[in-house]
């Protein structure tokens, strides 16, 4: 199985990885259930990369949110 690490490698810096922790942060700051908050971050970081497998997003973003 191939690492998370090696499907798309974004630094903090990279407007994907940027639009995504911003995403999550601002749905829990308005009170967003966690679960809703993760998902439309998925939904963000796939449109950024729609070459990654869905079934591996979560584990892709996982590391990227507090």
């Amino acid at each position: 199985m191939t690492d998370v690490r090696e499907i798309v490698a974004c630094s903090p810096s990279a407007a994907c990885h940027q639009a995504v922790t911003r995403t999550y942060a601002q749905m829990r700051e308005n009170g967003a259930d966690e679960r809703v908050a993760f998902e439309a971050a998925q939904k963000v970081y796939t449109w950024h990369h729609p070459e990654v497998p869905r079934d591996r997003v979560p584990y892709v973003i996982a590391d990227w949110l507090p």
